[in-house]
């Protein structure tokens, strides 16, 4: 469960946390508990490992400086160049499928209850490319954050306030640039379809009753199931299903937590119960994934 207090929560644990510290030969980026910022991607892009899914437990504000990369947000597959923004939010899981040699991007992760509590990110990674202007604003925001933190007595709150005072800016720009031409009339099957993802995947491990995201929504069972099946030709257990296994694949590849454990987080069950359920959505076991992700390291 998400915690209120932003001391509690860190947005890189500290193993990964010292490994980029230790490849940062200039000192150009920054990590702490609440915030990293990364002003410099050049002494990590060799180390990105294609194919291995992360799952981010922070939010994150990505602008490409350089190169190119294809990378998978949950469901969703984004092909990023020079000036392209992406905002990830917290609990997704990323998969990286090609990167150029030469990429580089800015990049501020952050958990501060202060920016979530205005609403400024949502369950949905935002993608926008940006005009020549907008993108020299945007990079100003960064530099001055990186002045800010790299200033003798860190003012904290103020590195806060660029942060919202950003998302404001980009959140305004991305209705702007997806303004119907003519008003839409209301959907309310859609608005359950989005009423549903949006629980399902701001959770950090997903309940898996479809009564549960029922009720949540005011509405039956059967009703979420009929809407569901017909936005998405999907069940709403397969919604749920494909959600775990995403979250499992995650878990495996970046970790060496028990398997028991892990079935135990995803509401599963026992270790048998783990095995079976990802063997028959995946056709390999837990630990045949892991070793086969972890050869790619």
């Amino acid at each position: 469960m998400q915690k209120n207090d932003s001391q509690s929560v860190h947005v890189i644990d500290n193993s990964i946390r010292e490994q980029m510290s230790l490849f940062d030969r200039f000192g150009d980026n920054y990590f702490s508990d609440t915030i990293s910022l990364i002003m410099n991607f050049e002494p990590y892009v060799h180390r990105v490992v294609l194919g291995r899914p992360t799952r981010t437990p922070e939010h994150r504000i990505i602008l490409v400086r350089q190169g190119n990369t294809t990378i998978n947000v949950s469901y969703n597959e984004y092909n990023l160049k020079e000036g392209h923004l992406l905002i990830i939010p917290a609990n997704s899981v990323l998969i990286k499928k090609e990167q150029s040699d030469n990429y580089n991007v800015f990049c501020i992760a952050f958990r501060i209850p202060e920016v979530e509590h205005l609403g400024l990110i949502d369950y949905k990674e935002r993608h926008i490319v940006l005009s020549d202007s907008d993108r020299r604003v945007v990079e100003n925001y960064f530099r001055l954050m990186e002045q800010i933190i790299k200033s003798r007595s860190i003012n904290r709150q103020g590195v806060n306030y660029l942060i919202i005072s950003l998302l404001y800016g980009i959140h305004a720009l991305h209705q702007e640039l997806n303004r119907p031409v003519s008003p839409a009339l209301p959907d309310r099957a859609l608005e359950i379809m989005n009423g549903f993802t949006r629980l399902l995947m701001t959770q950090e491990y997903p309940v898996r009753k479809p009564e549960y995201y029922a009720n949540e929504l005011n509405i039956t069972k059967g009703h979420l199931a009929d809407v569901v099946k017909q936005k998405s030709g999907k069940t709403t257990m397969d919604w749920i299903n494909e959600h775990t296994i995403l979250l499992a694949k995650a878990m495996l590849a970046s970790s060496n937590e028990m398997i028991e454990s892990i079935g135990e987080k995803l509401y599963i069950g026992d270790a048998s119960q783990f095995v079976k359920f990802f063997k028959k959505h995946t056709g390999e076991t837990p630990n045949e994934y892991r070793k086969r992700m972890q050869t790619k390291s």
